[in-house]
């Protein structure tokens, strides 16, 4: 069996994506009619992790799902992907994790009962080889257990004393503490939206709080919606502005689609910036259609825009 290019560390559970426009809940048992409702595959492990495989990488992905119904759907769904799930594994002690995402459309709102996603821990991590693949992914970092956050630091060392080079992706932290040192010390690229990285810099300026985070010794590759992404990357600045043009659904796991086209144009040669580009390319087109993978892009129609969307490098 040939080596995989990526291994993803992380959530995997359904979306239950319930959109209207005017979307306003009303507690006291008023019942209210909605555009639409769906049930799709979830977790930003999940959908990073599917976004890469479509993009040609051979990609698996390390995470728990309860035995229920919706365990094996998830199951069922990754396969069918065309994951690699010798390292997912099953808890039948606790349901399967979900998400319920309120979509007005420009906003949204998130309640997740995390479920097996943060039965993953420190044993499953140890469990892994030295070289599970060419480069590792952590997803989801804040829904993780407490053990499994205090031990991925040395896991990552582990992993990059291997050959592997190493990424991350937090999300939201629902406590708010945003507490980063020791594992960014051993992340080669990390990944936040603009939301998440001026929180955890605690600066309101986009350039100071990439310049903080990459005093960790990280590169810092972030997410922007519609204005694109920018990058410092091995002391090059990296900006891109243009997106392309979409009819737009949603932006549910947009921002784990960017992950898998930085990290497919990494570990395909593609080199920094036009991974950047390939990011902004596919987490743009991403939000066609409803969730997270629906409107994920093949390679071949990331590579169809990549003239259409330049990145401006800056050395700093």
């Amino acid at each position: 069996m040939s080596e995989l290019d990526l291994l993803v560390l992380g959530d995997v559970n359904p979306d239950v994506i319930v959109s209207d426009p005017g979307l306003q809940p009303q507690f006291g048992q008023v019942e209210q009619l909605v555009d639409s409702a769906s049930l799709v595959l979830g977790g930003s492990g999940a959908i990073t992790a599917v976004g890469a495989a479509r993009l040609g990488l051979r990609v698996g992905i390390c995470g728990v799902v309860g035995a229920d119904d919706l365990g094996r759907l998830m199951i069922v769904q990754l396969t069918d992907a065309g994951g690699d799930l010798t390292h997912l594994s099953t808890d039948p002690s606790r349901p399967t994790g979900m998400s319920v995402i309120l979509n007005r459309g420009d906003d949204r709102a998130v309640l997740t009962a995390t479920g097996t996603i943060s039965a993953l821990g420190p044993d499953d991590l140890d469990a892994l080889p030295d070289r599970p693949a060419r480069h590792v992914h952590a997803a989801s970092y804040y829904l993780m257990s407490s053990q499994f956050r205090d031990a991925l630091p040395e896991t990552f060392h582990r992993f990059r004393a291997a050959g592997v080079t190493t990424s991350l992706d937090t999300n939201w932290d629902p406590e708010e503490r945003w507490d980063l040192t020791a594992v960014l010390a051993e992340t080669d690229y990390f990944l936040p939206n603009e939301v998440e990285l001026t929180a955890i810099a605690r600066s309101p300026i986009l350039d100071r709080a990439v310049d903080q985070l990459g005093e960790s010794g990280c590169s810092v590759v972030v997410k922007r919606g519609d204005r694109g992404g920018v990058a410092r990357v091995d002391g090059t600045g990296m900006t891109v502005l243009r997106t392309p043009p979409v009819d737009f659904v949603d932006a549910v796991g947009a921002g784990d689609t960017f992950n898998g086209g930085f990290l497919a144009g990494l570990l395909l040669g593609r080199g920094p910036a036009a991974a950047l580009a390939m990011a902004v390319i596919a987490g743009t087109l991403s939000t066609s259609a409803t969730g997270g993978t629906g409107g994920q892009p093949p390679l071949s129609e990331v590579e169809g825009w990549l003239r259409s969307v330049p990145v401006d490098e800056e050395d700093l």
